[in-house]
């Protein structure tokens, strides 16, 4: 069974920006962060993204419109959790605050907060996008992931390798000699220079 975590819904006027640009740049962030994305119509895209360490769902639905001389974007973002991410969400309020805290609330808060966070930004990049239309950056973990460990969305670079240990030093070789009359021979000698012996 699903739960319903939030449904947000938010409706802006983005001056300077094409319908297209609009699109591009939305495709550009919510994948940034990790969504799967679907254009069901060139003006409209849908997003998904699902933890399987928390048992979380968020989904984003966007359309964009023609307002006046002006794009009008309009996007709808929810999380929702399964019967399994809801236990997580009671055994940490009751854990933190037995007495005073709902079941799930402590959960809820930062899957709102965080919501908000993502949504708040997505609006600062489209905003800023016919000025620099480019990608985002990588996301920052959420709130409710930072003790979770690695997580299936987590954004950035993958970790780097520790430093390279140079290889141990060889010992020096004695001096190269001939077996025939004991003269010094260089390391890349054919024959003797002394007495002529095949090396």
């Amino acid at each position: 069974m699903i739960k319903n975590l939030f449904t947000k819904h938010d409706h802006r006027i983005v001056p300077g920006i094409t319908k297209e640009q609009a699109v591009q740049a939305s495709s550009w962030y919510w994948r940034s962060r990790q969504f799967g994305i679907a254009l069901p119509s060139p003006y409209s895209l849908t997003g998904g993204q699902f933890s399987s360490k928390l048992e979380l769902r968020q989904s984003v639905s966007l359309y964009v419109m023609d307002e006046g001389p002006n794009v009008g974007v309009d996007i709808q973002f929810s999380a929702e959790l399964t019967d399994e991410g809801a236990v997580v969400g009671v055994v940490g309020a009751v854990l933190l605050l037995p007495v005073t805290v709902a079941v799930g609330a402590v959960s809820y808060i930062e899957y709102d907060n965080d919501a908000m966070r993502q949504i708040n930004d997505f609006w600062g990049y489209l905003y800023q996008f016919p000025k620099n239309p480019q990608p985002p950056g990588p996301a920052p973990a959420p709130s409710w992931a930072q003790s979770q460990g690695p997580q299936p969305f987590a954004g950035g670079p993958p970790p780097q390798a520790g430093p390279q240990m140079p290889p141990p030093p060889t010992a020096p070789s004695a001096p190269k000699v001939c077996p025939s009359c004991g003269a010094s021979l260089d390391s890349d000698s054919k024959f003797c220079k002394n007495c002529g012996t095949r090396l």
